[in-house]
């Protein structure tokens, strides 16, 4: 997600009406009551980070990371950037491995790419275009390639063959950010709702199965990186201090 940061509600510190304050605080604290008893995920280790992130993907024991301007292969074990590739366009969204290409989805032209490493460079080719304005997050299933649109609820089941979408299904949260797939979960933030949260979406309803909240989610209250190495998950976001390892929620 490209735009300024934007809060759904705005608590006012001072009203002149009493009855406004009353009204406020009960909305207010309603808001926080909702995600203060969600659970936390149980931390195994934290690697730096670039302090931006667009989207996050594991692949072949290393972590690929979506910036707007370039995409970086970071080795897990330490946070040391390996290698840095110039992504598909101008502004680079979310992004992931399948079958030996990479997919990166574009902002700034609503293209969908695929790469293949030819030495030490990333070739991107265009194959389509997002299902809606400006794709935000992307993963795979083994089979789609699974995304989301600008401030969008859906999530769209891709056929990589021929960039027809085969399945749509809706959720209760908006503004999907980047996703990741464990098997059986599909795992994604919003930009606008669930401060410092991920969640988990059935891949048949949409419907959310729970949701967890980071250690440290006043200092990463943006997510929009999420991936799963196999048993872990990685999260990190816009402005968050570290990439976090968690131990995947059974």
């Amino acid at each position: 997600m490209t735009a300024s940061l934007h809060f759904p509600v705005k608590c006012r510190k001072w009203s002149i009406l009493f009855p406004i304050i009353v009204i406020t605080a009960i909305w207010c604290g309603g808001l926080l009551a909702k995600t203060a008893g969600e659970p936390l995920l149980k931390l195994i280790k934290s690697i730096p980070h670039s302090g931006y992130s667009e989207g996050l993907t594991h692949h072949e024991g290393y972590l690929w990371h979506a910036l707007p301007k370039e995409i970086l292969k970071i080795d897990p074990k330490d946070g040391s950037v390996l290698e840095r590739f110039k992504p598909a366009s101008a502004y680079s969204e979310s992004l992931v491995w399948l079958k030996g290409k990479l997919w990166n989805l574009s902002f700034d032209n609503n293209g969908i790419y695929q790469g293949e490493l030819q030495g030490k460079a990333l070739l991107f080719q265009k194959k389509g275009e997002t299902p809606e304005v400006h794709g935000w997050g992307l993963a795979t299933d083994g089979k789609h390639l699974i995304m989301t649109g600008e401030y969008s609820t859906k999530l769209y089941f891709v056929d990589p063959a021929t960039l027809k979408v085969v399945k749509v299904i809706s959720t209760d949260v908006s503004a999907l950010e980047d996703l990741a797939w464990d098997g059986r979960r599909i795992w994604t933030s919003s930009f606008t709702e669930l401060k410092g949260h991920i969640f988990s979406l059935d891949p048949k309803t949409g419907k959310r199965i729970q949701t967890y909240r980071l250690p440290d989610a006043d200092n990463c209250p943006i997510i929009d990186g999420i991936a799963f190495d196999g048993k872990t998950l990685w999260v990190t976001g816009k402005h968050c201090p570290k990439i976090y390892q968690f131990e995947l929620p059974k």
